[in-house]
């Protein structure tokens, strides 16, 4: 064989081998960056602590926090003074509860202050609508919640259909009325999670949609959450027994007004 093919048939087949290496280091180390990214992203994680707290001052450029009665952080301050940075577009309005993950140490100034690795609108980590069926000696469709003239958290009115309504927030069980009236959860984040649990169809309940404006049923296995979003801007949430529909509600509300 000419001598010269075969010191190209040699170079092709070196510069094959240097490819194929080339691209063996390559993914060795995209792996090895990955795993370290992971252990960089697990041990920040394992640096950091969270407490629930409320907005009670807020501007452009830094809020302050009152942490819940409760929270490891309260030994330290009643009030928490976080930077939100010069770039931020974030809104944070006094009365808003949020979540606020941290690292490193507090510091003890007053307000005090802590490195803010994360701020979430979040009342609670878990929670549990209770509707308990209404006694039959009441002869009442429905009660009123919360109504919008008696606080300055809501623009709508909040009702029971047949029954009552407490929410579970971690193993408290109280009334949602106080619950909402507290700030320790707000109805905004019980649709957040109806809307959570019903992406589309679920084992355990379904929703539906009207075309008067946006109005959502959510129904689970044993309560009904009705969010009023028609064209006339009725925005009331009614939340009832597993039967409750809009048509049952229209008709209630109808024998109401005419009695």
């Amino acid at each position: 064989m000419n001598k010269k093919i075969v010191i190209g048939i040699m170079a092709v087949i070196t510069l094959i081998f240097i490819i194929i290496a080339s691209l063996y280091i390559s993914d060795i180390t995209k792996v090895q960056k990955e795993a370290k990214k992971e252990e960089l992203e697990q041990n920040k994680q394992e640096d950091t602590n969270n407490f629930y707290g409320t907005v009670i001052e807020s501007n452009a450029n830094s809020i302050i926090v009152e942490p819940r009665e409760g929270e490891e952080i309260r030994k330290s301050a009643d009030k928490i003074s976080i930077s939100l940075g010069e770039d931020n577009d974030a809104i944070y309005e006094v009365g808003t509860n949020v979540k606020v993950t941290y690292s490193g140490y507090v510091m003890e100034t007053y307000p005090a202050q802590v490195n803010v690795v994360k701020i979430e609108l979040k009342s609670a980590e878990n929670f549990e609508l209770r509707f308990y069926d209404k006694q039959p000696q009441s002869d009442e469709k429905f009660h009123i919640i919360i109504n919008k003239s008696e606080t300055e958290r809501y623009d709508y009115n909040i009702y029971a259909y047949e029954g009552n309504v407490n929410i579970l927030i971690g193993k408290e069980e109280i009334s949602l009325r106080k619950a909402l009236l507290e700030g320790k959860i707000t109805m905004n984040e019980i649709i957040a999670k109806a809307n959570q649990d019903f992406p589309e169809t679920s084992s355990a309940g379904y929703v539906k949609s009207y075309d008067d404006g946006g109005s959502m049923e959510y129904h689970y296995p044993n309560f009904t959450i009705i969010k009023m979003h028609t064209l006339d801007g009725n925005r009331d949430v009614f939340i009832g027994n597993k039967d409750m529909t809009m048509h049952k509600l229209s008709t209630s509300l109808s024998i109401q007004k005419d009695a």
